[in-house]
């Protein structure tokens, strides 16, 4: 778990510095080119846990999308966040490229603030993970532990987490993207930022976007959210992109500083 704790680690630096209080092809899918869209969100196939009206159950959710990433063998999965605050802006960036199937990954955190300045990779192989880590421009040593490769950590979930298990109420809508039948779904709700990157009252909230697209497997190809409310009186923004590409396509090369250990 070290490799999502690390990441978690960063972002946690990230949401304190934010003002928050916690951190949260013409082929495949339902169908091709050729097929009319349905109509009715209702006529789509849904994975487990997603439905015509939003998220049906966020646990589910999750889940399946866990699962839906590893049964394609290999991805690269990339998301961000930036945050404005009355002490400037935050940048978190986090970048995954694995491979499943021969049990290698590469992951990269790098944070950017007025007071912090940090980058942390990790590099799966086998049974071995090496890490360094960077601060404020004194670079670290190359750690090497033995540890299982964690397949079900290195799905990049906690990116869209938030979005599963919080702002379950979704608009949905059939779109097709690369030949897939996908479902986008929206919400502006504010009630349903709660819970959001730490927001625990809505009426702090003045606005609040978040959408994510899912095809009828449960993998979600991209995600976003903007975020604006108050925090002991100072206005802040969030926004978050989350993109999942490469799928099926994705190799994973030893990097050059795991020899260094």
């Amino acid at each position: 778990m070290v490799s999502r704790v690390t990441v978690t680690l960063l972002l946690a630096v990230f949401v304190l510095l934010s003002g928050c209080s916690g951190l949260v092809g013409d082929s495949g899918g339902n169908g091709t080119p050729t097929e009319e869209l349905p109509d009715d969100p209702e006529e789509f196939d849904y994975a487990a846990g997603f439905g015509a009206d939003g998220v049906t159950d966020g646990e589910t959710a999750l889940e399946t999308y866990n699962d839906a990433v590893q049964a394609q063998g290999n991805y690269t999965g990339e998301y961000g966040y930036v945050v404005n605050t009355n002490d400037g802006e935050t940048d978190v960036d986090v970048e995954y490229r694995v491979d499943f199937e021969a049990e290698t990954a590469n992951q990269q955190a790098v944070i950017e603030s007025p007071d912090v300045n940090a980058t942390v990779e990790t590099y799966y192989e086998a049974d071995t993970r090496y890490t360094r880590a960077e601060y404020e421009g004194d670079q670290g040593d190359v750690g090497v532990e033995n540890e299982s490769f964690p397949p079900e950590q290195l799905t990049a979930s906690e990116a869209i987490e938030p979005l599963l298990l919080n702002a379950s109420e979704y608009d949905a809508t059939v779109e097709r993207q690369d030949g897939e039948q996908v479902v986008v779904y929206e919400t502006t709700d504010i009630d349903n930022a709660a819970g959001v990157l730490g927001v625990e009252n809505p009426d702090s909230v003045s606005n609040f976007e978040a959408t994510f697209v899912v095809d009828s497997e449960g993998l979600i190809h991209s995600a976003s959210l903007q975020l604006d409310f108050v925090v002991d009186g100072n206005e802040r923004s969030t926004t978050m992109e989350f993109e999942l590409t490469d799928v099926g396509e994705t190799s994973v090369e030893r990097p050059d500083w795991a020899d260094e250990s």
